[in-house]
């Protein structure tokens, strides 16, 4: 044998052996103390012996048997001496993810609990497994297909009426027939509606740029100045009436006004009662039902006085109806302005003499 094949079998070699070595040292920890625990479960689906031991997701050791006992599976496992299970800590098998992978959790337990000596047993806590959801998954679908076979059978007649009836509303929808049928097929809908969008668009567009009075309320900003000033306005008025302030303000505060005021009212209270017992001039008058009758017969007279005026009737009914007498006036008062003329320009006996003759 050549020295090379001599070499390549001791290489081969080695990587064998390095491999073993490997697999048998993986658990191999010399200095690390193990205490040995083991739990009964029901079932130990998808767990086995070399999965890991952890407690709140950290790995404190491994599974070292699995086995059948008292109708019950055992699982054996160790954890590290760092780690210390109390009397109500609790094991149970765990899923890493959907896709598979099992682990032994172990809970903390109560603080204060008595702490578990090796070789004990601890309490288990099962939990819901994949063959486990499936077979109820599979269970319940069968029921729940079961009852809508039943209920699909039921209400078939239901359904196929109900969809003939809605055959004949699309159908009818279809032709242009009703209110819906009009919507859907009438093209006029479609040119209403653009036209609101535009006119619409036209409101929007106004207000934007401020026209009118509402797109001066949303654009100009003085409504909100004013509005400021309004309420400063309101806070110095509230402020001088608390201070009294003001007429208002004396209102408020002056209690000599309030008094003065509460005196007035007694007064006017006396007042009111005397008129409503008829007593002094205001109680005949309110009361009295002869000044009505004199008030009512002297409304009567007026209206037959006015009555006679507007007919041309005495003397101030011609005053008012006929036109001769304006003329006339006229006329004297156009004589009377021609006598002071006359008498500015001539002495006292020649104005006289003007003025008779007017008349004359």
């Amino acid at each position: 044998m050549s020295i090379e094949k001599q070499v390549g079998l001791f290489f081969l070699a080695s990587l064998i052996l390095l491999g073993i070595l490997i697999e048998l040292s993986e658990d191999w920890r010399p200095f690390e103390q193990r205490l040995h625990y083991h739990a009964n479960f029901d079932s130990a689906i998808g767990i086995s012996v070399g999965d890991p031991v952890r407690m709140a997701g950290v790995e404190v050791g491994k599974i070292t048997a699995i086995s059948i006992e008292d109708s019950q599976v055992r699982i054996d496992f160790y954890t590290t001496d760092s780690v210390e299970l109390v009397a109500d800590s609790t094991a149970s098998i765990r899923q890493i993810n959907l896709l598979g992978g099992q682990f032994l959790g172990i809970s903390f337990g109560t603080r204060g609990q008595p702490v578990l000596p090796p070789g004990s047993e601890l309490m288990t806590e099962e939990t819901a497994n994949i063959d486990q959801l499936i077979t109820n998954l599979d269970r319940n679908q069968e029921k729940v297909f079961d009852n809508l076979g039943d209920l699909i059978v039921e209400i078939r007649g239901n359904i196929s009426e109900m969809v003939e009836r809605l055959s004949a509303v699309v159908r009818r929808i279809d032709n242009g027939e009703g209110t819906l049928g009009l919507l859907v097929n009438n093209p006029s809908l479609y040119d209403n509606l653009n036209e609101s969008l535009v006119s619409l668009k036209s409101v929007l567009t106004r207000l934007e740029n401020g026209d009118g009075t509402i797109g001066k309320l949303i654009n100009d900003p003085s409504l909100y100045d004013d509005a400021a000033g309004t309420v400063a306005n309101l806070r110095s008025v509230s402020a001088d009436l608390q201070q009294g302030t003001g007429t208002l303000g004396l209102l408020l505060k002056d209690e000599q006004l309030y008094n003065q005021l509460n005196i007035a009212a007694a007064r006017l209270d006396s007042i009111l009662a005397k008129t409503d017992d008829n007593q002094g001039t205001l109680g005949r008058l309110v009361n009295e039902p002869g000044l009505y009758d004199e008030f009512y017969e002297a409304v009567a007279r007026l209206n037959s006085i006015v009555g006679k005026i507007d007919e041309g009737q005495g003397t101030f009914g011609r005053l008012i109806n006929e036109d001769d007498l304006y003329r006339e006036a006229k006329t004297t008062l156009n004589k009377i302005e021609k006598t002071v003329d006359g008498m500015s320009d001539s002495g006292p006996l020649s104005g006289l003499g003007v003025v008779i003759g007017t008349f004359f």
